[in-house]
Formats: structure tokens, sequence, C-alpha cells
């Protein structure tokens, strides 16, 4: 690790770039995330070219001895999913590469962002696609109940790729090697002991700055899977003891169970969510078609927007819980609060952002209020 200035204090340049930053990526995220792709479904769906288009694929395997619906049913989606994502490249390549170049936060070269965007592409598909196909087929086979049959399926879908994501989906976009650095491997392993996390038998250092020089750290696994990762710009952009609290704050997340609970969430959401979604797509479409799906996916796209506050504030809650965990487990607000400024000024992320803005786009708290949390655990701790 290099040697960091500590504490860590605010730049002001950074401060002014970040607000402008900032700015610019949340009016690309209400395109691409919310403005594109729903326009684009309401325009498929109202015009002809959503069954134009399973048509056409029944056209094309009507004399082969692949013309089952399911298959067709499947190639609609691959289609469709491909010709969102070539809507998307654009402004995709603008926010992700070009912006990210502008303000010196990538290190990509426009092949490996093109070789990451084919790779996201192709695991997207490998996921959804059996997915909806899925649902189509339940929701064909079973049209009482297959809200409940499909709830179940991707409550478990969910489970499995939220504990193997970081084994099979990291290493396929970042190089990583177990920490050389024993001292503080030990220290951190120690540090995970001393607050009831047994058995990480691995930390893990992620490349990250072959690609970005924005900085993370996570803890995932179970069993002997258990690891500890660190972005190598956290390594090298950190004061040991600022690693030492933000690895600490990923592990509360572990031992305050926040994947479980996460997982249980989903399950306890997605059950109403389908019934609803069974009650408003039934009375306008039905299952038989694979065309509908742009239908289908835009009521379920309008019914997650209405509950997306509220998962959000939950998701802040839980964060503040393992800021609340690092603070009693280095019992010093210090490191964190030093983490936090360097981080926003690393990332160009916003200190203060609108209390509107927070609601609705914000899954941690804004920086501004976790330091202030740090600060008033301390003069707890002293009073």
């Amino acid at each position: 690790m290099e040697e960091q200035d500590f504490p860590y204090e605010f730049d002001p340049e950074k401060r002014k770039i970040a607000k402008v930053y900032s700015k610019q990526q949340l009016l690309i995220g209400l395109f691409q995330g919310i403005l594109i792709p729903v326009s684009f479904l309401f325009v498929v769906y109202v015009s002809s070219f959503s069954q134009w288009l399973e048509l056409s694929f029944f056209d094309i395997l009507v004399n082969t001895p692949l013309h089952g619906y399911w298959l067709v049913a499947a190639l609609y989606v691959v289609a469709l999913m491909l010709i969102i994502f070539a809507i998307g490249l654009p402004l995709a390549f603008y926010a992700g590469y070009k912006l990210e170049h502008d303000y010196d936060l990538s290190n990509q070269s426009v092949g490996s962002w093109i070789k990451d965007q084919g790779k996201s592409l192709l695991v997207s598909l490998l996921i959804t696609t059996p997915l909806i196909t899925g649902v189509f087929f339940l929701g064909k086979t079973y049209p009482d109940k297959w809200w409940l049959y499909a709830g179940l399926a991707l409550f478990v879908v969910t489970g499995v790729i939220s504990n193997i994501a970081h084994l099979v989906l990291l290493p396929l976009f970042f190089n990583t090697e177990e920490l050389k650095d024993d001292k503080l491997s030990e220290r951190l392993k120690g540090l995970a002991e001393e607050n009831g996390v047994t058995g990480v038998e691995k930390v893990i250092k992620v490349f990250a700055s072959e690609k970005t020089e924005k900085a993370n750290a996570g803890f995932a696994g179970m069993g002997k899977t258990k690891r500890i990762y660190l972005f190598d710009t956290l390594l090298n952009k950190f004061h040991e003891r600022e690693v030492e609290g933000v690895v600490a704050h990923e592990m509360g997340h572990y031992v305050n169970r926040d994947v479980p609970r996460y997982i249980l969430l989903e399950g306890l959401i997605i059950f109403p969510i389908f019934f609803l979604v069974n009650l408003l797509f039934t009375n306008w479409a039905s299952f038989d078609n694979i065309y509908h799906l742009p239908l289908f996916l835009l009521i379920l796209y309008g019914l997650y927007s209405i509950i997306d506050p509220i998962t959000l504030a939950y998701s802040r809650h839980r964060e503040r819980e393992a800021d609340t965990f690092a603070l009693d487990a280095i019992g010093d607000p210090v490191p964190l609060i030093s983490a936090f400024k360097r981080l926003s000024d690393i990332d160009l992320a916003e200190v203060n952002p609108r209390r509107s803005v927070e609601i609705l786009f914000y899954s941690h708290p804004a920086p501004y209020k976790r330091i202030d949390m740090a600060r008033e655990w301390l003069k707890k701790l002293s009073s």
C-alpha cells in the first residue's frame, strides 16, 4: 500500500466538479433506466412490430423440426433484448466510456469497454431468456397460479445468483489474485474474527485500476467461499486505517445477514407484484402469445417503480446499520469519516444531494449524513 495523508479532507475543486458530474449521471440514468426502455416497449407494443416479430420466427421455423412455440418465444426474447441493447448502446458508450474518460475516472480502452458490454449482454441473455420464457410457460400452463410458481422460481434463482456471483461473475470482468500483503491480510482477517466472522480464508485483490479509478470493497460467500474483496484502487489510494473501516462496513453487512434479508425482501415483494401483474395483464392480454411481453414488462416496471422508494429507504437503513457496526468494530469514527470524504472525491459523488434525489435514487445515505452519523456516534460514546 502507498502511504496516504490521513485523515483526508475534502478537495474544494473536486466538490465543484462532482456537482456537475453527478447531475450529468442523474440525467443519463433517467434516460437509460426509464425513458428509453419504457418508450421503446410502448412503441413496440402499440405498433404491429411485436406481433410481426413473433410471426417472423414462426415463419422461419415453420418448415423445420424446430417449429415449437417455446423456441419461438425464446428467440423473440433474445431478439427483443438485442434490439433494446442496440438502441441503448450509443448512450451507454457516452455514459460508460466517454464521460468517464472526460472526468479521468476510466482507464479502459474502447476495445476493453466493448468486450465488457458483450460479456454483460451474454450473461443477461443466458439468465433472462429462460426466466422470461419460463414465466410465459407458467402463465400459459397454470393461468390461475402462475404468479405463485413464478415467484418461487425467481426467489430461488435470486438466492443462487447472490451466493455465486462473486465466484462466477466477478472474475469474468476483473483479474484477481490473493492479496500478497500478509500484514494487511492478517489484520483484516483478525478484524473479522474479533467481530464474529470466522473462517475467512482469503483476502482477494481485484485489479480494478485496469478499468476504473473508482474504489470499492466487498465481503461475500459462505463457508469455505468467504472472501474479502479489495479493489486495488482502494489499496493504492486509501490509508490502511480507512481500508480497515471500509472492510468493517462490508463485514457489517455479513454479520447483519443483509444478503438473506434482501433475498427475503425480494421474495416478499415478488409475490404481490406478480399477483397484481396477473390481474392487470390478463385483463388486457394473455400468455398465449409472446408478443404480449412488452406489455407484461411495462406493467411489471410500473409496479416496481411505485415501491422503489420503499426498497431504497430500506437499503439506506441497512447501510446505516453497517456503518454503525463498522464504528463499533474499529472503535474510532475518524477512519470512516476520512474514507467517506476520500471516496466521495475519488468517485466524484455528490455529498449533499437534494432530499428528493436521495429518496428516489440513492441506495446509500448521502455521504454528509454518514459523516454526521459517525460524529454523533463519537458524541454518544463520550457522554
